[in-house]
């Protein structure tokens, strides 16, 4: 029988008792929102400053959200120790990123012990979706520091009598098959790109089913991995805001069941800042719900994403975010030919053989160019002219190529590249250097 994990865990944290439904669900939303309000006001000091012209008061209601000023991660940036609502001594983890490369200034969120158990819970429940105690669960994350990502998912499952060890950075495709053959498991959470590549070596059966996260996961890709080791892929969508869980399929894959307990999600045009309808794409901006060390209100993510509340083919009641597209950070070519790595993504991994690649931009003897680095299949090779090849079927670049707008660079086979979990694909834009 088809079910989401999720209704259980969002039903439970926010007092709700059967029968309940989304109706009820979003109240009590309400309900947790306009505690949040108080609490960010009374014990941050950006946050009293912030909503100093509001009555808050009278927000007790997801659609009175609008009335809110929307935040973004230059507000983290520029004011993130005076968001906090707890002493120093009561953080438990800071999760430091970097959003403009090296040289930018850091963005860092803070977390309670409170907090950091809010996400283990929601990573037991949220893993409920594709596995139980009978599996054996590889993490592809890193756990080497206290509270990272896969730290915490260790840890979430283990106490609750799943098994799940960590593997970090990932060994080679064929010696990572070989490893998970030998320790005999079943689930395998991690990069899609990773598991992209470590498919091709996995007897089909070995693995029954792969958690793909961090990054975005085009359906041709995920369509690959279930063709070649014959596993089921689920999509789980998080962010360092969202406290690293966010929402995770359920076995209908009709979109990511979401942590309503601890988050609402709003869709806004992302020019007007304006709330759209149900199923309409745009920005997601999320509000967190009881979090201790830092609360977000009304927080642009950037990513992409449309919200369906009405019950999933499974049975479940919990809101999800489907269609979600990603960081879409857009390139423009010319008047009118905007290029996202999405866009690539979507096209590049329906290519047999290619695990993953690196797209760059820059100017080359006047012109713009595009070029690829790329990881390929031992058993796919040479892949320059297929890609070369897939390239010139996307619209926008037909047209930039057509135009004189846009030549294509090197297409060139890389060894590796560097595992690193923080840094997501795009696009390299050197440009303007």
């Amino acid at each position: 029988m088809l079910t989401t994990t999720l209704d259980g865990f969002n039903a439970h944290n926010l007092g709700l008792v059967d029968p309940w439904d989304q109706t009820l669900l979003q109240a009590a939303q309400g309900q947790a929102l306009a505690q949040t309000l108080a609490y960010a006001r009374t014990h941050s000091p950006w946050y009293g400053q912030h909503l100093a012209a509001i009555d808050t008061q009278k927000i007790n209601s997801l659609q009175d959200l609008a009335q809110l000023p929307l935040m973004d991660s230059q507000d983290v940036i520029d004011h993130g120790p005076q968001m906090l609502c707890v002493s120093q001594s009561k953080i438990k983890r800071v999760m430091t990123l970097h959003t403009s490369g090296s040289t930018g200034a850091p963005k860092r969120l803070y977390f309670t012990d409170h907090d950091l158990q809010r996400t283990k819970d929601f990573f037991f429940q949220g893993m409920g979706n594709l596995v139980d105690n009978s599996d054996r669960v590889l993490a592809l994350l890193p756990f080497d520091q206290p509270d990272n990502t896969g730290d915490l998912l260790i840890g979430s499952l283990n106490a609750h009598s799943i098994f799940c060890a960590g593997l970090w950075p990932p060994i080679s495709p064929p010696d990572l098959a070989t490893f998970i053959i030998k320790e005999n498991f079943t689930a395998v959470v991690g990069l899609p790109q990773h598991l992209l590549s470590l498919a091709e070596f996995l007897p089909p059966g070995q693995v029954q089913t792969m958690l793909l996260c961090s990054d975005y996961a085009p359906q041709a890709l995920r369509q690959r991995i279930e063709q070649t080791c014959g596993c089921r892929t689920f999509l789980h969508y998080g962010t360092t805001e969202t406290g690293l869980g966010g929402g995770v399929e359920c076995q209908a894959h009709a979109g990511c069941h979401w942590r309503q307990a601890d988050l609402i999600i709003e869709i806004i045009d992302a020019h007007s800042g304006q709330v759209l309808p149900e199923g309409h794409l745009g920005e997601m901006v999320i509000t967190t719900l009881n979090r201790e060390a830092m609360p977000l209100i009304r927080y642009r993510t950037g990513d992409t994403a449309a919200l369906a509340t009405a019950p999933c083919s499974c049975g479940g009641y919990t809101a999800r975010i489907v269609n979600i597209a990603g960081r879409q950070k857009i390139y423009t070519l010319a008047p009118g030919l905007n290029l996202t790595s999405q866009l690539l993504d979507d096209t590049i991994f329906s290519v047999p053989g290619l695990w993953d690649y690196r797209a760059t931009l820059d100017c080359h003897q006047g012109q713009q160019r595009l070029s690829l680095d790329f990881l390929a299949s031992p058993t796919n090779q040479p892949l320059s002219q297929d890609l070369g090849h897939a390239l010139q079927q996307i619209p926008v670049l037909v047209q930039a190529l057509n135009s004189g707008q846009l030549i294509l660079g090197p297409l060139g086979q890389v060894p590796a590249f560097d595992p690193s979990h923080t840094i997501k694909r795009t696009i390299n834009d050197q440009r303007g250097a």
